[in-house]
């Protein structure tokens, strides 16, 4: 290869690796432009979005209150009511997570109930609120953005439930010919797919959380794990 060639070569490769350099640099600059303007709207800048409001500290059942450090209306609200029925009570966890994707803010609250003598029972609330407005994002608002719609969501829980079903057939912890998969899905304590869904956007997954019964037999406990309550919908 001639020198002229060479010298060619190397420019048009810097050229571009400038090019690229600049590129990925206006992109975090905006990003983090982004994410300081979202930071702006906090209440209080000491906290997060979201925030421990408040917690019973204990060894078997700890308590976690979320409220949300934005001016969004009602919401905080909402939390405290939701959770009203079981802060006071011993036999109760209550945890939540959230999540910041882009220009959404995504808060799930996680309530497990020991009440019941044959198992525990799991609650569920979400909120989803758009950053930019600080409205709260719907249902409906939230499989658009996804470009789905509830059927497709169905569809995806159905299809896990069957997995769960046959799995258990196979394993021989279920006899096919005594209880089929409507008669799984009922012993879940849910007569519909849709029943009770909740959506929450995980670093941009959009994951259904949807609470159904675990009943006491051994074999159950050992095969449902926590994880069985979130359903992903979309990657």
């Amino acid at each position: 290869m001639s020198k002229t060639k060479m010298k060619k070569r190397i420019v048009i490769f810097s050229i571009i690796l400038f090019l690229l350099i600049a590129i990925v640099s206006i992109i975090m600059y905006f990003s983090i432009k982004e994410d300081d303007d979202y930071h702006k709207k906090l209440i209080n800048s000491n906290y997060d979005f979201v925030y421990t409001y408040k917690e019973i500290n204990s060894t078997k059942f700890p308590k976690q209150i979320p409220h949300i450090n934005l001016d969004v209306k009602n919401i905080n609200e909402e939390i405290d009511n939701f959770v009203l029925e079981y802060i006071n009570k011993d036999d109760n966890i209550i945890t939540y997570n959230y999540s910041v994707s882009n220009n959404a803010l995504s808060l799930i609250i996680r309530i497990i109930s020991f009440a019941e003598k044959n198992a525990p029972i799991n609650h569920f609330k979400s909120f989803n609120i758009n950053l930019d407005t600080l409205e709260e994002v719907s249902n409906d608002e939230v499989l658009r953005a996804y470009n789905i719609n509830s059927t497709d969501v169905q569809n995806k829980i159905e299809a896990q439930f069957k997995d769960y079903y046959y799995d258990l057939v196979f394993a021989e912890k279920i006899n096919e010919q005594v209880c089929n998969l409507e008669c799984f899905i009922e012993r879940r304590g849910f007569f519909g797919y849709m029943q009770d869904t909740y959506y929450y956007i995980d670093n941009g997954k959009l994951i259904v959380y949807k609470p159904f019964i675990i009943n006491s037999s051994a074999w159950e406990y050992e095969y449902f794990k926590d994880t069985d309550f979130s359903f992903k919908i979309v990657e």
